[in-house]
């Protein structure tokens, strides 16, 4: 009772602080708390409240300063261990929380709960091995309680899985996991159906089907009644891994009874049959095997069936489709020849007849069109269009009467467009079906006016179509005008149907063609990428903010980015307690795998190299500022250095099938995408090892200042910074000539596709000279000692820097342009200009960062040498050392680039040249825009001049920045 009462007094007074925490009202709650402790100045939960409220106001020392010390004292309340692991993981110190929990078992080792939450602490971190000795002592204290063992089963299951040794795995955690679950079966103490799961879970991994089936069908398999048909679903995949093709295909028979339309059924069930046929397996003379199909013309009979029984009711695509994929499966096993079904042809032309007006039809079919030859699908093509009825005699569109014959339509443009039929097309042809296509789309609207906003329009397609073949039209002519012209189109699409995602990531592509990254930014906001799409649609914008000039928007998106990838790693350590909590043991792999995907993302660490590359160009303008900002990131430049990224296990999560364009591709998709990834990971280990480089040198810089001894940084037990410069100035070198042979060119991926990267211009035009020259300069400094500094014959030579202002000015004499340039006559867009410019401009924000080192290292030996001249005392002072007088002389060189470099971006803002995009005459003579389309057109070209605008501003203050860091750099 009286323990009790003491609870409930405590309650009462946390009460208040508690109500303020869960209002948001922090600065209330650090009051309320303050009262507490002064009634009771050991309240330790009051204490850690109070750090809660703090780190939640931002001020995280003070927070940091309470909670060590509570945790020094090994609480063991529970309400102050529970805030002190809120507190942990609001700042991801994982560790620290088990850490906590452990110091309180030892303290109270038959707490319960305290296990549990241990429990859970170690599943947060994944540590598999304490998860298991926990999960052992929490059984230990409830024996009766199954939960707990079986946490430890699983915690053994994840330990097989996490080995890297598979003799390990197999010969001891698996073996080990099944016997303790085979106790509790002998002993009858299985109660739950999550128990035999993980059960099937572990015969599965050490592939004892035999045994997982006897599970299955005996009496454990009761226990399996979460899922309908999940025994024989379960058996039917267990026989096919046993080879026992009879019995799986009888088994795969009865669920295509009960679910006639499920795909993965027929092709387990047909795969099924071929095996038995190419055994030339017969059941016996005495056999009652009569659900068995054992060869071909049963399969086809059994196929017959299906569709006739599911016709009476509504007719179901699997059956149709079994019959192509049973034909297509026999021609890919030698057997051209196949009875009672029909001609690939016929059951084509059927099964357009039947679900032409589907969406899915075009999906479906495509899969079976090399079953027919070329001039077959031209005729099968030929036979659709005669179905409807597209022109009258004058050659007039007749536009469809309803939805189903609209899209009976598009499934024929786009099974036409699959094949290559539009491929033969001429610019001409191409521009006439792009028209009819758009006016076909404006019919159909008609059909949609009752929609919902979040709807998507019946006639879409038709619009996407004509955008890709003006496209299409576009990068067979160069003539920009249809680039603009399909724009327009699709923003029309957009406005009329804000929901359809296709014309906003096309837009976003063709706009970025242009570069004009400003329009692309709404867009990409209006796509409304939340969670898992940061990931997977990223890459839609990532590669063009920096390369266009646009600095605020990628800092402000990557921004985005980097806080899912940190608020999805701690979510899915809630995901996996609650999959143990519930005993959701196969969710358990999945969350796993999930979670590392994640943090193995090529976009999660792309996002954490170029927001850090970013707040180094643009937070700083000055030198100070600089190391501050290095500071706060933490980076370490060593080989295990934050950010750490480990390219073996990065992976590609982008979705770049997001297009739909209904083309069959000219090159190997998979081919590009894998390129892609290289590409990807190439400029990531160049972006990742300047970060470091940048950062190394910086610490250096800061080294060099503080030293009063100028020891160089010798003594130390860790590498000395200007070693780590030196071996990652050779590492940059070494990727560079490698990267030189297999990026010498940009790779020509399909608009479509993903967006290449910067390294081929990067590379080609020698931008990396930049840093590496610089690396020689700051170590030549280091070097120095104030005594070699009165030898001055050595000084006369030219040191590596002047190179760099010389590389900087032939660049830009190389990048200098205008937006607009003519050819025969007709002008367009030049988007490259803008591309050069902002690299260019990040280059020499990474040079002023190198110069300011080499300013730190100088001033000391400046300073030195003045104090050496005043002790001499000599009538005539010594000349000044040639190093001081070249460093002041390539401050004047990077001065002017920098002007000069001004001035061209200036250049790029339309209205300081007086060019007025909208009055280009970019539209096509021989058409008229309609009223709503040539305001959508003035609204797209007003767009692109906004951007560009925004470009030359944006480069522009980073250059001035950069013009005011150089003048901070005077010895």
């Amino acid at each position: 009772m009286a323990s009790g009462s003491h609870v409930d007094v405590n309650e009462r007074r946390l009460r208040p602080i508690y109500d303020c925490l869960d209002n948001g009202n922090n600065k209330k709650a650090i009051q309320e708390a303050e009262k507490a402790l002064k009634k009771h100045k050991d309240f330790q939960c009051a204490k850690v409240l109070k750090a809660l409220a703090l780190l939640r106001l931002g001020r995280h020392d003070e927070s940091s300063v309470i909670l060590d010390e509570i945790h020094s004292q090994h609480p063991t309340d529970e309400a102050t261990l529970q805030a002190m692991a809120i507190c942990y993981r609001e700042v991801y110190k994982l560790e620290a929380i088990a850490d906590l929990y452990e110091n309180a078992r030892k303290n109270c080792p038959d707490n319960e709960d305290i296990l549990s939450a241990l429990f859970m602490a170690y599943v947060r971190l994944g540590d598999y091995k304490k998860q298991q000795q926990t999960a052992m002592l929490l059984h230990r204290l409830q024996p009766n309680k199954n939960p707990c063992y079986f946490w430890a089963v699983m915690s053994i299951v994840m330990q097989s899985q996490s080995s890297e040794d598979e003799k390990l795995a197999k010969g001891m955690f698996l073996p080990l996991a099944e016997r303790m679950v085979k106790k509790y079966v002998d002993e009858k103490k299985i109660n739950a159906e999550e128990e035999v799961q993980l059960y099937l879970i572990i015969l599965n991994l050490m592939g004892k089907w035999e045994e997982a089936y006897e599970v299955v069908t005996g009496e454990l398999g009761e226990k399996l009644t979460s899922e309908t048909f999940f025994k024989e679903r379960k058996a039917a995949e267990l026989f096919s891994k046993m080879q026992k093709w009879p019995e799986a295909n009888a088994k795969f028979k009865f669920l295509l009874k009960e679910n006639p339309d499920h795909w993965q059924y027929w092709k387990d069930y047909i795969y099924s049959c071929l095996k038995m046929v190419q055994s030339n397996w017969k059941p016996q003379e005495d056999s009652q095997d009569s659900e068995i199909d054992y060869t071909i013309d049963m399969a086809c009979e059994f196929i017959s069936q299906t569709i006739t029984m599911c016709s009476k009711d509504r007719s179901l695509r699997g059956p149709y489709l079994a019959q192509l994929e049973l034909i297509k499966v026999l021609r890919e096993n030698g057997d051209l020849s196949v009875k009672n079904l029909g001609t690939p042809m016929e059951l084509l032309q059927n099964y357009f007849k039947l679900f032409g007006d589907k969406n899915c039809c075009y999906e479906d079919m495509k899969l079976f069109t090399d079953l027919i030859s070329k001039p077959q699908q031209l005729e099968m093509i030929s036979s659709f269009m005669k179905t409807l009825e597209l022109h009258n005699s004058d050659g007039d569109i007749l536009f469809a009467s309803d939805v189903k014959a609209m899209q009976r339509h598009l499934t024929i443009l786009q099974m036409a467009r699959y094949l290559g039929i539009q491929d033969t097309m001429i610019a001409e042809e191409r521009l006439v079906l792009a028209r009819e296509c758009t006016q076909r789309y404006q019919h159909g609207l008609e059909f949609g006016k009752d929609l919902l906003i979040t709807d998507i329009q019946y006639s879409d397609n038709f619009l996407l179509m004509a955008a890709h073949l003006l496209v299409e039209v576009w990068e067979t002519t160069s003539n920009q005008q249809y680039l603009i012209e399909a724009i327009v189109q699709l923003q029309k699409g957009s406005k009329n149907c804000p929901a359809n995602f296709q014309f906003k990531v096309m837009l976003i592509h063709l706009y970025s063609v242009l570069g004009a990254y400003g329009p692309c930014q709404q867009l990409y906001d209006s796509l409304e990428v939340k969670h898992i799409m940061n990931d997977t649609l990223g890459y839609v914008i990532s590669n063009h903010m920096v390369r266009l000039g646009h600095f605020a928007a990628a800092s402000a998106n990557y921004g985005s980015m980097l806080k899912f990838f940190a608020v999805n790693h701690k979510e899915t350590a809630e995901y996996l307690i609650a999959a143990y909590k519930y005993g959701s043991f196969n969710k358990i792999f999945e969350f796993v795998r999930f979670r590392e995907k994640l943090q193995n993302s090529l976009q999660y660490a792309c996002a954490k190299v170029e927001s850090m590359l970013l707040d180094l160009m643009l937070e700083t303008s000055n030198h100070q500022s600089v190391e501050q900002m290095v500071t706060h990131m933490e980076i370490d430049p060593s080989e295990e250095g934050a950010p750490a990224v480990e390219f073996g296990k990065l992976c590609d999560n982008r979705d770049l099938r997001i297009i739909e364009s209904w083309d069959k591709e000219t090159y190997d998709k998979r081919s590009a995408s894998d390129f892609s990834f290289q590409e990807e990971k190439a400029w990531l280990r160049i972006r990742s090892l300047t970060l470091r480089i940048l950062a190394c040198a910086v610490s250096l810089g800061q080294q060099m200042s503080n030293s009063k001894t100028m020891n160089n940084g010798l003594g130390s037990e860790k590498k000395a910074l200007h070693e780590i410069l030196e071996s990652l100035g050779k590492e940059l070198s070494e990727h560079i000539r490698e990267y030189e042979k297999k990026f010498n060119k940009v790779y020509d991926y399909s608009l479509r596709g993903p967006s290449p990267t910067r390294i081929t211009k990067y590379l080609s035009d020698g931008h990396y000279q930049v840093v590496c020259s610089m690396i020689d300069t700051i170590l030549h400094l280091f070097n120095l000692q104030p005594e070699d500094l009165e030898q001055s014959e050595n000084e006369k030579q030219e040191s590596p820097s002047q190179k760099v202002p010389e590389i900087l000015a032939s660049l830009l004499t190389k990048y200098r342009g205008t937006l607009l340039s003519e050819t025969d006559g007709k002008k367009s867009i030049n988007a490259t200009v803008i591309e050069n410019l902002s690299l260019l401009a990040e280059t020499m924000s990474h040079s002023a960062i190198l110069i300011g080192v080499c300013h730190r290292i100088l001033k000391p030996l400046k300073t030195s040498w003045n104090k050496r001249c005043r002790k001499k005392k000599t009538e005539t002072p010594p000349p000044l050392p040639p190093v001081f007088s070249n460093f002041t002389k390539l401050i004047a060189s990077f001065d002017a680039c920098a002007k000069d470099m001004h001035v061209a971006t200036r250049d790029l803002d339309p209205v300081l040249l007086s060019i007025d995009l909208s009055s280009l005459s970019l539209a096509d003579s021989d058409s008229k825009d309609s009223p709503d389309d040539a305001a959508i057109r003035k609204d797209v070209l007003k767009s692109i001049e906004t951007s560009y605008q925004s470009t030359s501003r944006e480069v522009c203050e980073l250059i001035h920045n950069k013009l005011q860091y150089f003048n901070g750099l005077k010895l």
